[in-house]
């Protein structure tokens, strides 16, 4: 693919190098910005005149011709030509990441690889290099950055700044911490302060490489929860960095076979190569974001940087890359919804004595360097009390662990009342607490005051809340109400929200006491522009029933595949569809993939869409200011993001894969007659196998057959719209 800005990056560890071929460096980012420090690499040959050629991460040498990138799930690859000398030269980055392996994942080291060879043939020309010696280069600089050899390589060191937490009255200084990280070759021919070099003779087609471990240690705690500073997880489980870095070397074959294993679940899938790049790019951007620390009572801390805005685990960001949680790691969500019960605010704040008994919860935990208190500068209350209720019942069915969300059901049931008391004029529809995680939106999609978005998110959640008191078996159980009020809310969208062939964006018409919450001024009278829009985000809140296999309300589904469709067309740009179709023009890419994702389910194939979505990355990538996964346009600049993680809902909606645990039932709905994905929610990662859907049409007659059949003992398997092919 064209060669693009990427991240080698590890699960929470923050040892974070950015490959930017525009800006020629490799930026690391520890605690502060994304960009905090430019290293130079040289990484090329260099000629017997003394002339090097590298790849385009340097300034100080010439770069290789023809460059093209290759991306997987757990590396980065560069393959570089260059016509003349005739040769070829590849660096292969592998920064190890495996499911539910903490060791893997955690351990803050990549493997990197550097070879080159003589060319044979290169397009229609025959060759032979005249390249017969040479060495092969691996070479840092940087300003500001100490560099030092060490005994197989060369360590340096940079002072990383952290700014103060941006909460008004929130006391926390910036903060600057020393980092440390090495580079280490046990088969280089030279080592000195600056790198590493290797004499190589490429006579007769030979080759050579050099191997290496790029690793990093960080003893002292950073980051800073509720006043506490918490060591990084990766402590726990090696004494050294040399204790690190000889596991590294001695299990490099497990370790690589096990990154193998997961890169093929997703090249391999029939969903195309921009679905293969995007689940890259994104889950990249997505490490590097992560931090994973331990409390003094033994908790683990997880929480995810919301990209360039900073925030821990923004809850409505959250809610979209809970989609690889569900796929790959779900005890990473498991904290998270633990965590966010620590930010529960009471509801009386937002709604006066009618919110007594109630609660919401805060937007996100903190941001840089702290957590403790919300940063965001206003609420989103329905929003974030839908995004948790429909969260803890997905991950429920899921995981099939109900004794463990009974536990969360008091909290679930407060912010449940918090919904229903924020209905105000008892049709069921919420019109106050009201501002959601569309904030670039029109007033009428960001805040209005009676949402059709937020309308159906209330109905699911609340009907998802009632259903898991009832599996939990809650002797307080509130079921019955949660169910009325949504009925209610059912009742009035389809009586007065429906248009034709769409649900309007709002009930009410008018700016009539709408204020905005970025300002807090109302908005001038009149019309409210927009309210009977095509929008994006009607059945959003539909997705996480439908994965977790819970049983649905009675809803007009038939409406809601038209409504996304006719909203398409109303929407569609050539990046993907606008947030509704007058006032907006930014795209946002998690919540176009979170569309193609329920469209799925309800019967309309959207996933050839992600080929737009690709379009935008590689656009960017290459160009001004690259930031990996950018989740909008450009009205909007929401880089470093880790919401492109949606991605990893396409191969679970593909397959039609409702999963529920605790009913001990799983239903496929294949959306294609020809489709093959991995179930990744069903893999035993331990033992090294992923069940795989297999769908494919036989005389008009679609045959579904899976891999790995045992995997799904205990479960009732039912297939629809496709034969089920035995054993």
């Amino acid at each position: 693919m064209h060669p693009m800005t990427d991240a080698a990056a590890t699960l929470g560890s923050r040892f974070n190098l950015i490959l930017d071929p525009h800006d020629n460096c490799v930026y690391q980012n520890a605690y502060g910005d994304f960009r905090e420090r430019p290293l130079d690499l040289t990484v090329g040959v260099k000629t017997p005149e003394g002339e090097v050629w590298a790849l385009p991460f340097t300034r100080q040498a010439k770069h290789f011709p023809f460059l093209e990138q290759f991306d997987t799930l757990t590396g980065i690859e560069y393959r570089a030509v260059h016509p003349g000398l005739w040769i070829e030269l590849v660096m292969r980055i592998r920064m190890p990441f495996y499911p539910r392996n903490v060791g893997i994942s955690t351990a803050p080291f990549h493997y990197v690889d550097v070879q080159v060879r003589g060319l044979r043939k290169f397009r229609w020309e025959t060759c032979d290099s005249p390249l017969q010696g040479g060495e092969l280069v691996f070479e840092l600089r940087g300003d500001g950055v100490e560099f030092a050899r060490s005994d197989k390589g060369l360590t340096y060191s940079f002072a990383s700044t952290s700014p103060a937490p941006r909460a008004a009255g929130w006391d926390g200084p910036s903060i600057s911490v020393n980092v440390q990280s090495w580079v280490e070759s046990a088969d280089a021919d030279h080592l000195d302060s600056t790198g590493m070099r290797k004499a190589f003779d490429l006579a007769g087609g030979r080759t050579a490489g050099m191997s290496l471990i790029w690793s990093h240690w960080q003893a002292e705690p950073v980051l800073e929860v509720f006043e506490e500073k918490t060591p990084f997880k990766y402590l726990e489980l090696f004494n050294s960095r040399d204790e690190m870095v000889a596991w590294a070397q001695e299990e490099r074959e497990r370790i690589e076979t096990r990154c193998d294993l997961l890169d093929r679940a997703v090249s391999d899938w029939s969903l195309g190569s921009g679905a293969s790049n995007m689940a890259a790019l994104s889950l990249h951007s997505f490490l590097v974001d992560t931090w994973w620390t331990t409390r003094k009572d033994g908790r683990d801390w997880f929480s995810v940087w919301e990209g360039s805005c900073f925030y821990h685990s923004t809850v409505d960001v959250e809610y979209n890359d809970a989609l690889l949680y569900f796929a790959l790691w779900p005890e990473l969500l498991e904290m998270l919804l633990d965590e966010w019960a620590d930010f529960e605010v009471d509801g009386t704040e937002t709604l006066g004595p009618a919110g007594k008994g109630s609660s919401f919860l805060c937007h996100d935990m903190g941001s840089d360097y702290m957590v403790g208190r919300q940063v965001y500068p206003h609420h989103m209350e329905i929003e974030e009390n839908t995004n948790y209720l429909l969260l803890l019942a997905a991950w429920t069915s899921f995981t099939g662990q109900s004794g463990k969300a009974a536990k969360k059901l008091p909290l679930g049931r407060r912010l449940a009342e918090f919904i229903v008391q924020a209905d105000s004029t008892g049709n069921g529809v919420p019109d106050r607490g009201v501002s959601n995680t569309i904030d670039d939106a029109s007033p009428a999609v960001q805040y209005g005051r009676e949402q059709v978005y937020l309308a159906v998110k209330a109905q699911a959640a609340l009907w998802a809340l009632a259903e898991l008191e009832q599996k939990c078996g809650a002797k307080d159980s509130q079921a019955e109400r949660w169910r009325a009020f949504t009925s209610k809310s059912i009742k009035t969208i389809e009586e007065e929200a429906w248009l034709e062939d769409h649900y309007a964006v709002t009930l009410t018409r008018t700016t009539e006491g709408l204020t905005d919450p970025w300002t807090g001024e109302g908005l001038p009278p009149g019309e409210l522009a927009g309210w009977d829009d095509y929008s994006l985000y009607t059945a959003n809140g539909l997705l996480y029933l439908l994965l977790g296999g819970v049983k649905m309300p009675r809803w007009k589904m038939n409406r809601f595949a038209e409504d996304i469709e006719s909203a398409c067309r109303a929407t569609m740009t050539p990046y993907g569809c606008r947030h509704s179709s007058t006032a907006d023009r930014t795209v946002w890419f998690s919540q176009n993939m979170w569309r193609d994702c329920l469209a799925a389910y309800l019967g309309v194939d959207l996933l050839n869409n992600v080929e737009r979505y690709w379009d935008y990355q590689v656009a960017t990538g290459y160009n001004w200011r690259g930031s990996l996964y950018y989740d909008t346009t450009d009205g909007n600049n929401l880089n470093f993001y880790p919401r492109g993680t949606t991605v990893f809902g396409l191969p679970l909606s593909a397959a039609g894969l409702g999963l529920n645990r605790v009913d001990g039932e799983l239903t496929l709905r294949p959306i294609r007659a020809t489709l093959t994905v991995p179930l990744l929610p069903l893999a035993d990662w331990e033992g090294m196998r992923i069940p795989v859907l297999t769908v494919r049409n036989r005389e008009g007659v679609a045959l579904a057959r899976i891999s790995e059949r045992d995997l799904l003992e205990g479960l009732t398997v039912t297939v629809v719209g496709a034969e089920l092919e035995p054993d």
